[in-house]
């Protein structure tokens, strides 16, 4: 059992809360806040400290810290508060559903988020700082490598390769033996087939209305 703070007080906080204090067996005992943007002494009825002076009032060798703020920016703000958090001397907690079937440990490494409802095969290699948001599947020996977001029912095939920092988007397909280069964007449904470079973006185009209300069309469907 760890000792952990959680960086923030607001959604992203409140969800890292909720699931470790239900699905855990690790104490949080307060949360943290840079001095600009603290509105608040206490969240959940713990403490909320001040960011710059954390590791004084909880040393980094008797408690880990945990961070889950949003994706914007391609996780820019997210990676820079994670790499300020281990320059303070942090070891990261993470959190893994315990409702994900396993034969074996699943290799994840620091600050990641993990949650319900995750079919993740044979020899899959997570790296730090990754989201993997509920119901995906991870085909076998698939690395996915650190600040990584996937967000929820996504398909990632065998011997897949994710690059730093990528965003993967609801419902999108990643075929068997892909490799994605870093700071990836895939959006919602987008189906990738072929091996991507550094910094690319893949989007399909959104649904259009069919020109009919929504009345008239169900009762065509309906003769």
């Amino acid at each position: 059992m760890a000792k952990i703070v959680i960086f923030g007080a607001g959604g992203g906080a409140d969800t890292a809360y909720r699931y470790f204090k239900s699905d855990t067996n690790h104490e949080i005992v307060a949360f943290t806040q840079n001095t600009s943007m603290k509105d608040k002494d206490q969240f959940h009825g713990l403490p909320v400290v001040d960011f710059e002076n954390v590791e004084d009032v909880y040393p980094p060798n008797e408690y880990q810290m945990f961070l889950l703020i949003s994706f914007d920016q391609m996780s820019k703000l997210r990676i820079g508060k994670y790499n300020e958090i281990k320059k303070k001397g942090y070891t990261c907690a993470s959190y893994v559903a315990s409702n994900i079937f396993r034969i074996s440990e699943i290799d994840v490494g620091e600050n990641c988020f993990i949650c319900e409802n995750q079919t993740i095969n044979l020899d899959v290699k997570i790296g730090n700082n990754v989201v993997l948001w509920s119901n995906n599947h991870v085909g076998d020996r698939t690395i996915i490598k650190d600040h990584v977001w996937v967000t929820s029912h996504v398909s990632i095939g065998g011997d897949v390769v994710i690059g730093e920092g990528c965003l993967i988007g609801m419902n999108s397909t990643i075929s068997h033996g892909i490799k994605l280069g870093k700071k990836v964007f895939l959006g919602a449904g987008a189906v990738l087939s072929k091996d991507t470079k550094d910094n690319e973006a893949f989007a399909v185009k959104g649904t259009k209305p069919l020109g009919l209300d929504s009345e008239t069309f169900y009762s065509m469907t309906n003769m």
